[in-house]
């Protein structure tokens, strides 16, 4: 009689087990299905953003979109391919068509961008109209060939992640490393690392959304609905893709100026401070997609978005960064062998900009980006 009473408690204690958890799993997966604050789940928000950007608005910026999927979103919508495209990261981001004179142009530049990412986005453009666009201007800062740089966002959207492998390989017969992420959801301005785990049942993710709920309330659960942007001084997203950036940050003045004084040593920005050499499979993939875009027929201009003047003297002057001046030094040599234009340079201190034309010490605002493209005439 015991030992059946033992079971029978036994058994109702698995039953508790199982049902506790069960509840635990679904609170994980109710939570990151009806909040996904960073939209990797849905994409109704750039779906929306999409539409409006492409039917010619500038389109208010939501907290927390994921850039990725609405460049997806937007060149599954795009009725033709443009002359011109803009890949990179946040530094490419205000090459637009009243930058460049180009006027058939998107920029399709993402924060953070790293070689996958240049991957992923011509291969999309590659599936979406059968060729690459004739001209290709590709941003190109220093950390893509950066053997710690950490960046993984590429791999959150499984499609995204799919065009990313699938040109990867086709060109360098391996796929990409995912590298491990050495932080939590909290240590980067809010943006969440879960790539590694599926983001339904992804603990970070939850831990994420939590945050968001609780700043929000009830609003979580809406989302950030797309609008077009009536406001000139807030952040949004241009038709043709380039970014404007809240007045505080675009805006010269004297907090902004200090911000980019604050700079007292080396770029750290993906691990920069540890690249003290160019990683040799990373300059290898960078060229066979350099070279398959001029082997398919499209002009390619390398752009060199320069860092700060108070920051350039840790950078070079001090040799903190001595991955940047070895990746220009390559970049020029690769392109003088392929009759590919240069634009820009990462020094500052080569073009008639300050400190007060920057916005921190690695992007330079509209008037520093126009005086660095204007100055080399990519045509």
């Amino acid at each position: 009689m015991k030992t059946e009473i033992r079971n029978k408690r036994f058994l109702l204690f698995l039953f508790q087990v199982f049902v506790a958890a069960a509840l635990a799993l679904g609170i994980v997966v109710g939570i990151n299905y009806f909040v996904d604050a960073s939209h990797v789940i849905s994409s109704r928000s750039q779906e929306e953003m999409a539409k409006l950007a492409l039917e010619g608005n500038p389109v208010a910026v939501p907290e927390n979109y994921n850039e990725r999927i609405y460049q997806m979103a937007v060149l599954n919508r795009m009725p033709s391919i443009p002359e011109t495209v803009v890949i990179g990261a946040s530094r490419g981001m205000l090459l637009g068509s009243a930058v460049t004179g180009f006027e058939s142009l998107y920029n399709s530049c993402v924060s953070g961008a790293c070689l996958e990412d240049y991957y992923a986005l011509l291969e999309l453009y590659r599936q979406r109209f059968s060729r690459y666009p004739e001209r290709v201007i590709l941003e190109v800062s220093p950390w893509i060939f950066n053997r710690y740089n950490p960046e993984i966002r590429w791999t959150e959207i499984y499609s995204y992640r799919m065009a990313a492998e699938k040109l990867y390989e086709n060109l360098n017969h391996t796929k990409p490393e995912i590298r491990a992420v050495e932080m939590d959801p909290g240590s980067s301005k809010g943006q969440p690392f879960y790539s590694r785990e599926n983001p339904f049942f992804s603990l970070p993710y939850f831990q994420y959304n939590c945050e968001t709920l609780r700043r929000k309330g009830l609003d979580a659960f809406r989302g950030d609905p797309a609008r077009v942007s009536t406001d000139p001084s807030e952040a949004a997203e241009y038709p043709d893709g380039s970014m404007r950036y809240p007045a505080s940050q675009e805006n010269a003045g004297e907090e902004r100026l200090a911000k980019v004084m604050a700079a007292s040593g080396p770029v750290t920005y993906e691990k920069s401070d540890r690249m003290t050499d160019l990683d040799p499979n990373r300059k290898e993939a960078y060229e066979s997609l350099v070279q398959d875009l001029l082997g398919h027929g499209s002009k390619v201009i390398f752009y060199l978005q320069p860092f700060s003047p108070a920051q350039c003297r840790f950078s070079f002057d001090e040799n903190q960064n001595p991955g940047f001046s070895l990746a220009e030094t390559y970049l020029r040599g690769f392109a003088a062998a392929n009759g590919i234009r240069v634009v820009g340079s990462y020094d500052a201190r080569k073009y008639n900009i300050s400190d007060a034309d920057f916005m921190d010490n690695i992007h330079p605002d509209r008037d520093g980006t126009e005086i660095v493209w204007s100055a080399d005439d990519p045509e």
